[in-house]
């Protein structure tokens, strides 16, 4: 008779474990091997005295052809100087970091030196503009230099054109060279890696020249943290950089090698990946996530992190400014049901212009649930703890009738026969 084995022994959590080790070790070889620049805490720039530096930010090549912009940028750093000073710190460095600047993402840290400003009898006008450009020229000056994911919270129009100008014409010629000789296609990307490029000039100092593999992979681990999306573009820069040739010879061909050493996001950094501004709802959706997370895996509380703090509440406060209640008024509410049928983005055109591109979200009554559920879950545990939860337990702005998905199946369904058939019945090629 013959023996019939039904099953054979294996051994594939194993293998995949000897693979994941194994990766995870060359990983760490290569963030040995290519170590970030290390945060100086002195540099001539900073120690500079007031007058010094004023002078230096507001003469060639620091000023401008416009007068109304150069005009701006004096008085920008002028205010910007005087606020600093009144900060404890022997450096300017030391007073930036003692403002507490760098705990307001985007431009909210305007706030810090404008209150300063009115309490001593300071014209308001043009203030905030003033701000903005003088922290600019300070930060392309090398007077300070922020933090990397502050730097991420904001938007950077004109932060590579000025460093291209004042800290390091060569190396930002080159780069435009290497973006002209691509095809018209990646120009916005070129963009977009300029950008990127002057940030690590921002943050830590030096010319492109300077710039290391380590540097490279800080910021990119610093995106991850801050940024939920951002697909090549977050990565782009690397091969750029590496084009240029300013990389050792057995540098990685791609700075995905790194892998991710940080491993899986906190509950706090998937919420703050989309900068709510009300604190208290931000600090909601951190308890409600940490309440569910032991039932659920790091992909669907990735998932749910992404609908409550993104798709939901972001996107309310863009359409209502100042909410602070997840009582959303009626017309609220139906304007954000309506932004969430639609999914935007932005594309490249042939000529490298931007286009906005909108198509229908096929999984929108998905996030309607758990949105839904958000609200049905803090109710029910408001009878239970009513001390935590009561004070948000507010009416769901969706109805039962809204999340109905019967609708949505059919289509599925005539969406797959349709595909059935275009395979069965292949359209004649003559």
């Amino acid at each position: 008779m013959t023996a019939v084995v039904k099953h054979v022994t294996r051994k594939p959590l194993e293998a995949t474990n000897a693979t994941a080790e194994q990766a995870q070790a060359r990983n760490s070889y290569l963030r040995a091997r290519f170590p970030a620049r290390a945060e100086e805490l002195w540099w001539p720039y900073t120690a500079q005295p007031l007058e010094e530096t004023l002078r230096r930010l507001t003469a060639p090549p620091f000023d401008s052809a416009a007068n109304g912009t150069r005009a701006g940028r004096r008085r920008g750093v002028a205010k910007l100087l005087r606020w600093l000073s009144s900060l404890p710190g022997d450096t300017w460095q030391q007073r930036w970091r003692a403002s507490g600047a760098e705990d307001l993402p985007g431009a909210a840290w305007v706030d810090l030196p404008l209150r300063w400003l009115r309490e001593r009898g300071h014209s308001p006008s043009h203030d905030r503009d003033d701000l903005s450009s003088g922290l600019l020229m300070l930060i392309c000056g090398d007077v300070i230099r922020p933090g990397l994911p502050w730097m991420l919270t904001r938007t950077h129009r004109y932060l590579a054109s000025v460093m291209a100008k004042v800290r390091d014409p060569d190396g930002f010629a080159r780069l435009h060279q290497l973006a002209e000789s691509g095809p018209a296609s990646s120009r916005k990307d070129a963009q977009i890696a300029a950008t990127r490029i002057a940030t690590l000039l921002a943050c830590k100092g030096g010319q492109i020249r300077d710039i290391t593999v380590g540097d490279c992979v800080e910021l990119v681990d610093a995106q991850r943290r801050v940024h939920a999306r951002g697909g090549q573009k977050k990565v782009d820069f690397y091969l750029r950089l590496r084009a240029l040739g300013i990389f050792p010879e057995d540098s990685p061909a791609t700075i995905r090698a790194f892998g991710l050493a940080l491993g899986q996001l906190s509950i706090e950094e998937l919420v703050d990946r989309y900068r709510i501004q009300c604190r208290p709802v931000r600090d909601l959706i951190v308890d409600y996530l940490r309440e569910r997370q032991p039932a659920l895996d790091f992909a669907s509380l990735d998932a749910v992190s992404r609908t409550l703090a993104g798709l939901f509440w972001a996107r309310v406060e863009a359409l209502a400014p100042g909410i602070d209640s997840l009582r959303l008024p009626p017309t609220v509410a139906r304007a954000w049901k309506e932004d969430l049928k639609v999914k935007k983005r932005t594309v490249t055109g042939p000529d490298g212009s931007s286009i906005e591109v909108s198509s229908p979200r096929l999984n929108a009554k998905d996030e309607l649930m758990r949105v839904r559920a958000f609200y049905l879950d803090i109710a029910q545990w408001a009878a239970e703890e009513p001390g935590r939860w009561a004070p948000w337990a507010v009416p769901c702005p969706i109805s039962d009738d809204e999340i109905r998905k019967a609708k949505e199946r059919r289509r599925r369904k005539a969406r797959m026969d349709q595909r059935t058939r275009a395979s069965d019945y292949p359209s004649c090629p003559f």
